[in-house]
């Protein structure tokens, strides 16, 4: 099965998993997700998807189900943490609110306490920025982005899909939302939805975009607000994705809309200007990963990374990131044509950095690495865009 035709299936038991649940039908949830100790697609348990504001977890704490929500805690996926989307219940306004903060809402004393002595364990995962290419170069399948298209088929999907890879799905993706009549509209208030986990004012600033490159501006100059902290929330749920055992947050995948329009506009939006000479990136790692850094390596970076082509501009930034005792500072040759070249976003970022970013996936060889003559904890490695 390609990635594209997965999507489609996903996209048909996410909408299958929530009515369900909705519906105390846990019989079909437990054919969708599996059993903790043999799970089939735990990766869906925290998904919450267009048009639906709780999750699997929020429905069985309001069915009352106490071995529901156990058995649901015994999936290593199962996020306590899990906000409802903005919505009025019974007990009024629940926008916001935890899996245990609803509970309490509704008088599940017992299943509150379940909640409040479960601990997730899903945050402590240890993202990864390096991911080798062992077996050639053929192009990853973002995760996030996969789910994404699949809970937000309706918003973001042409109804006829004529691709074959997920690069060209991609781009059938932007061309329905930037070409189609009224399209960017519903892109905005997923997005926008979207960006309320981490920022409220950024939610609000992209919700009140009256034009479509209006849209578009905000969307990458919240990206570069270092104040609000969203360049760090994209990119640790960029580099928790895997290709197998993939398990995001509740947060990862809520912000699933805005990484995608990120992704598109840095692939496909003509006025992003891509960058063909010498970028530079400077950042710290700990001894282990430095050493996966060897001439002759290919790898992949899932995360959009941010690069400079002044390398005094190319500073470290101080609220995200892998973290270490060790600093690279990469020189990164951009010239192979290809849509994974950075873009030059300079004219909409809040700061002038003689940014350029490359999108999610982006792939690199290793052409040489040397030790700084003047500072014994940095390793200067040049790259290759491939």
């Amino acid at each position: 099965m390609t990635s594209v035709s997965e999507i489609q299936v996903d996209a048909e038991e996410i909408n299958s998993l929530l009515f369900a649940a909705k519906n105390g039908q846990w019989n079909v949830v437990w054919k969708i997700l599996g059993h903790p100790s043999k799970p089939r697609k735990p990766f869906l348990l925290n998904c919450i998807p267009e048009n639906r504001r709780w999750g699997v977890l929020h429905q069985a704490i309001w069915w009352n189900n106490y071995s529901v929500v156990n058995k649901l805690l015994q999936f290593p996926t199962c996020d306590i943490r899990i906000k409802a989307k903005e919505g009025v219940s019974e007990i009024g306004p629940t926008g916001g609110k935890s899996a245990e903060e609803i509970a309490l809402g509704f008088k599940r004393t017992e299943i509150a306490q379940l909640l409040k002595n479960n601990v997730s364990r899903l945050g402590a995962q240890a993202p990864e920025t390096f991911h080798p290419l062992s077996s050639g170069l053929q192009d990853y399948v973002l995760s996030l982005l996969k789910v994404t298209l699949a809970a937000y088929k309706t918003a973001f999907q042409p109804q006829q899909i004529e691709s074959k890879t997920f690069n060209d799905l991609l781009r059938e993706v932007w061309q329905n939302v930037n070409a189609v009549p009224g399209r960017w509209k519903v892109a905005r208030d997923k997005v926008a939805e979207a960006a309320y986990v981490v920022c409220e004012e950024t939610c609000n600033n992209i919700k009140a975009c009256k034009r479509k490159q209006e849209f578009y501006e905000a969307i990458i100059n919240a990206y570069t607000i270092e104040e609000n902290y969203l360049y760090d929330h994209l990119n640790t749920a960029l580099r928790r994705q895997r290709q197998a055992d993939y398990m995001p947050t509740a947060d990862d995948l809520a912000l699933g809309p805005y990484v995608l329009m990120y992704q598109l506009l840095l692939l496909f939006w003509n006025k992003l200007r891509k960058e063909s000479s010498i970028t530079y990136r400077r950042m710290r790692v700990s001894a282990t990963d430095l050493e996966k850094y060897q001439v002759g390596t290919k790898f992949a970076w899932m995360s959009f990374v941010s690069s400079s082509v002044e390398l005094e501009k190319a500073v470290m930034f101080p609220t995200c990131g892998p973290s270490g005792d060790k600093i690279i500072v990469f020189t990164i040759d951009t010239s192979t044509p290809s849509h994974w070249q950075p873009r030059n976003i300079e004219k909409f970022a809040m700061y002038m950095e003689r940014e350029r970013v490359f999108p999610a996936g982006a792939k690199f060889l290793v052409t040489n690495r040397t030790p700084d003559r003047t500072n014994t904890d940095q390793t200067n490695i040049s790259l290759k865009l491939i």
